[in-house]
């Protein structure tokens, strides 16, 4: 592995691969795309003039002219690839959630180096704005016990303005439950600022469109040791989306994390306003920030963060919804 430059292979071009890794990518100057790989041979065509492209994703883990790779594909397909690619040896960022189940995951759990080199891509932990307020949370600001406010309101169903999309969109209802497949994010961010696992979890879902192979709209209420609550919802595929939120309410004031910005507001009761503004687009700033990190560790031969431990226990926290929820059917075993 080189001082200087990390020589990577990016497996999947799809969409979070070509509009936020491969930018991320390109910009780092310490990291160098040379080689990659998608199934569809079409997806390729927008790789970078230099980089090598190939339908075989084996060919690019067992490489040895690559360093590291990110693996950005679906979580049915996750599981076998990292797999593959910690066998020989790569340091790996893989998209989130590792799998579509923690028991789909226990290969990797299991796998030789896999605490060592392997970082998950829950992205949107990789901001100054969560730093920041996990910071007041630790330190009390906002008194205990608190209401956590957390909705996730992505992926529309707008089949006549983005027929792909809102194709991809049901496919990926078709094999992962929205909790899982986006509300691993929000299970991470709580995992994170809280430091612990609930005591309790109440879910609730529902399905807008009897179409749909599964609710669209997943949600739970979550209950911690000292009496903390955090609510939270994902909406997937209505024509219009309510507002994401994250606000955090306590006996001392409360904290807005502005999602799509990550712009923090903090008003606390005694009078102090803290106001910390976003310091670029967030999923510039988010993708920049969590690769440098991996590649901090790739070549100070450390292990990143986060990693296998913050892998598993945001996607056993969005079981638990999933399950207590009712739609676990789409969680294999």
């Amino acid at each position: 592995m080189s001082d200087a430059i990390l020589r990577i292979g990016l497996v999947g071009f799809g969409d979070i691969a070509v509009r936020a890794h491969l930018p991320a990518l390109e910009r780092n100057p310490r990291t160098s795309v040379v080689v990659g790989a998608d199934q569809d041979a079409e997806r390729l065509a927008v790789a970078p003039t230099g980089v090598r492209t190939t339908t075989d994703a084996a060919s690019v883990l067992a490489d040895p002219d690559v360093d590291a790779v990110v693996i950005a594909t679906p979580p049915s397909a996750t599981p076998a690839l990292v797999l593959a690619a910690l066998e020989a040896g790569k340091y790996v960022l893989a998209e989130k959630p590792l799998g579509r189940s923690v028991a789909a995951t226990a290969e990797v759990r299991d796998a030789p180096g896999a605490a060592e080199r392997l970082q998950i891509g829950l992205t949107y932990r990789h901001h100054p704005a969560v730093d920041r307020l996990r910071e007041l949370i630790a330190a009390g600001a906002f008194g205990r016990p608190f209401l956590i406010q957390a909705a996730i309101c992505d992926e529309p169903a707008n089949p006549d303005v983005d027929p792909r999309g809102y194709a991809r969109r049901l496919r990926s209802l078709e094999r992962v439950p929205p909790v899982i497949s986006d509300g691993v994010h929000a299970c991470d961010r709580l995992n994170y600022l809280l430091g612990e696992a609930p005591v309790d979890v109440i879910g609730w879902s529902l399905c807008t469109d009897p179409a749909y192979p599964t609710a669209n709209v997943n949600g739970g209420v979550l209950t911690y040791a000292d009496g903390t609550v955090a609510r939270l919802e994902v909406v997937w595929l209505t024509p219009l989306l309510p507002r994401s939120q994250f606000v955090v309410t306590g006996p001392k004031g409360l904290a807005t994390l502005d999602p799509p910005t990550f712009g923090l507001t903090v008003e606390l009761a005694d009078g102090t306003t803290e106001i910390l503004e976003p310091p670029g687009d967030k999923t510039e700033v988010c993708f920049a920030l969590q690769l440098e990190r991996f590649v901090d560790a790739c070549l100070a031969g450390t292990a990143p963060v986060p990693g296998l431990d913050e892998a598993i226990a945001s996607l056993e926290l969005a079981e638990r919804i999933a399950q207590a929820a009712g739609v676990a059917r789409l969680v294999p075993a």
